[in-house]
């Protein structure tokens, strides 16, 4: 180990602005990092410096101005120590963007070809949305549920079962579906679909009202009642506006069970934020794998004949009716890094490890609603601790891309005025305070107007 003499004068002597230099020049030779894909985080990187420097400073008795944060600074090329936390954040970030490079681009063919419209189907119309019956099913589920004494096909291809089989036309775009997740979604970067989803507020959002697939837990959707059943209900409609009218929707007796699932993306052109770059990969997993393939969610909320005016079933949240909240998926990318110090620049190296890059969905990790926070607020630490981390929650996840530059304030306030209950985390598990958010909204849209249902 040598320790720089120099290096102390001239550190003395340096300006508030120039670059810090190390004290010790051994980091390049001791330190180097493999780390697994949740494990690329300042903490994991900083913590082997401070070790290291602790070892160097009983070798020797000559001070370090700053400590081991004179360190960390020098190899981050920074001038604060939080500034250097969230450079190798950066750095952890600029590795994944430059692994998902590798991704090639794929498309929507193997699900038109099996005659699936995907204007429509977004719409909430075509077979798809219209028809019931399983996409997919488990054997074993039968059995659960008394086995032949209920049933004569007890097997996991839904065209032969004994109940509301499904149509070869729909088993087979079904079947596009899953292999279009298992070989497309998770390994390249999906195209648009349709002209559609061009939207202001960086978000988008699909709504269901109806299950058609039975023995997946999820919905009300049962093997021998399967006819107008409801999806999993994780949010509330507040009213609808057409042809001029507004149409209330208080309480469940005429909307009964709905849910909302939606997605954002950034505004960021770098191609560093994955999740923007998926965005299409995300649309597809909403709309057609997780909801329709695996829980059989159909149909847009309009398409329920007591639910006045038509949107969507998959659309901008502009272009939405005002719902109280919606569940939330993104993309991000996984790999494992290496972290090397250049022995020439004498700064940091982070790469990913060859081949192990991937694209994995997941529930939002987002922010809750904290009222006076700003963007850039995420970059002081002490303030990051005053803010609360959720997942599965739109509104949170915008918020968390707004406090970070991602989303402006007007495409915040622009979501708002579907998703009512932005600035209310806690109606998010939470049916009567759901309802209270909707209720508070529309008095003030609409001051004066009674919220009730029309006759």
């Amino acid at each position: 180990m040598i320790f720089r003499a120099a290096t102390i004068i001239s550190f003395l002597a340096a300006t508030a602005t120039a670059e810090r230099t190390l004290c010790y020049d051994n980091y390049a030779d001791l330190i180097s990092l493999e780390l697994g894909p949740e494990e690329c985080t300042a903490k994991n990187i900083l913590a082997p410096i401070r070790a290291q420097f602790k070892k160097n400073r009983r070798g020797n008795k000559v001070k370090c101005p700053d400590g081991a944060n004179n360190e960390i600074m020098a190899l981050t090329g920074t001038e604060t120590f939080q500034d250097a936390q969230l450079t190798v954040i950066s750095m952890c970030k600029q590795a994944l963007a430059t692994a998902s490079e590798v991704l090639g681009s794929s498309d929507w063919d193997a699900v038109e070809a099996e005659g699936v419209d995907l204007e429509e189907f977004f719409a909430g119309h075509g077979f798809l949305n219209k028809e019931t019956g399983n996409f997919q099913q488990d054997p074993a589920e039968f059995e659960k549920r008394d086995g032949s004494e209920r049933f004569i096909y007890r097997g996991d291809d839904p065209r032969l079962n004994d109940h509301y089989k499904t149509t070869e036309e729909s088993y087979a775009a079904g079947q596009a579906i899953k292999t279009m997740y298992e070989e497309n979604e998770l390994s390249s970067f999906m195209s648009q679909p349709t002209d559609g989803f061009q939207c202001a507020s960086n978000t988008a959002m699909c709504c269901w009202h109806r299950d058609r697939q039975y023995f997946d837990n999820n919905g009300n959707c049962g093997a021998t009642d399967c006819a107008n059943q409801d999806p999993g209900d994780n949010t509330d409609l507040c009213w609808v506006e057409d042809g001029g009218d507004i149409f209330p929707y208080p309480k469940d007796k005429t909307e009964k069970n709905l849910h909302c699932h939606g997605f954002a993306w950034s505004n960021d052109l770098t191609g560093l934020d994955i999740n923007t770059s998926a965005k299409w990969n995300n649309l597809f997993y909403v709309s057609m794998y997780d909801h329709l393939f695996k829980r059989g969610y159909a149909e847009s909320l309009t398409n329920d004949p007591k639910i006045a005016g038509e949107q969507a079933m998959c659309g901008c949240v502009e272009d939405m009716a005002p719902v109280a909240r919606a569940d939330c998926s993104e993309v991000v990318g996984k790999a494992s890094y290496t972290v090397t110090i250049d022995p020439e620049t004498e700064k940091f190296v982070i790469e990913t490890v060859e081949g192990t890059f991937e694209l994995q969905n997941q529930a939002c990790q987002g922010i809750q609603y904290k009222d006076g926070f700003e963007v850039g607020d995420l970059n002081d630490m002490e303030a990051r601790r005053e803010l609360k981390g959720t997942q599965n929650d739109l509104s949170a996840f915008v918020f968390k891309s707004y406090l970070e530059g991602e989303m402006s304030l007007e495409q915040t306030e622009l979501y708002e005025e579907t998703v009512v209950g932005y600035k209310k985390p806690e109606i998010q598990n939470n049916d009567n305070k759901r309802e209270n958010a909707c209720r508070e909204a529309f008095e003030e849209r609409y001051p004066g107007m009674e919220y009730e249902v029309k006759a």
